[in-house]
């Protein structure tokens, strides 16, 4: 970690501890404090039963919960499925899939700046769920700053998301909210 970096995750502790109902993270050198909408979270628990549904035991399959990336910033996915034998304090090498339910319409985060962080760190399978489009995007073959293999799923449609050990888990999308 850099030194900036430490600033930057010192100044997000300090003001989540006095701001409720925001999402706030370091992204690249700036802080983003992002507030939460009931389709955000209504998305992250139809996600969340669909996993359990599929037989992923509850205690792997996390919502805000923090993961380390050596020399870069931390991040918390809105829904992260863990390894079974991972422990806290979670690293991604724990991660078996970050989900991500885009926040703001204009918001590239999640499209580009996760993207590569994801990638570059070798998370197996990264879904990006939007509400402004109606549509989801499934990567999945890490390899350097990109994914290999990309699949756009339309709210509707039905996500077979395959885990790396294995594991299937089919994210039915026809009750996800819209946003405008």
């Amino acid at each position: 970690m850099t030194a900036q970096s430490d600033s930057l995750q010192e100044t997000i502790e300090r003001i989540a501890a006095v701001l409720d109902g925001f999402k706030i993270e370091a992204v690249g050198d700036r802080i983003i404090m992002t507030p939460q909408s009931s389709v955000q979270s209504l998305t992250i628990f139809d996600v969340r039963d669909a996993a359990v549904t599929a037989g992923i035991r509850k205690d792997r399959v996390f919502s805000d919960v923090e993961f380390a990336f050596p020399g870069e910033p931390k991040r918390c996915p809105d829904l992260s499925i863990v390894e079974d034998e991972a422990t806290e304090k979670f690293t991604y090498e724990d991660l078996l899939a970050a989900i991500e339910v885009v926040s703001s319409k204009y918001d590239k985060n999640d499209y580009a700046i996760k993207v590569r962080q994801y990638a570059r760190f070798g998370v197996p399978v990264y879904l990006i769920i939007d509400p402004f489009l109606g549509e989801c995007t499934l990567l999945t073959r890490p390899r350097d700053d990109i994914y290999a293999h990309r699949v756009l799923f339309k709210y509707g449609d039905t996500i077979p998301l395959h885990l790396p050990d294995g594991r299937r888990i089919d994210i039915p999308t026809d009750t996800f909210k819209r946003r405008t």
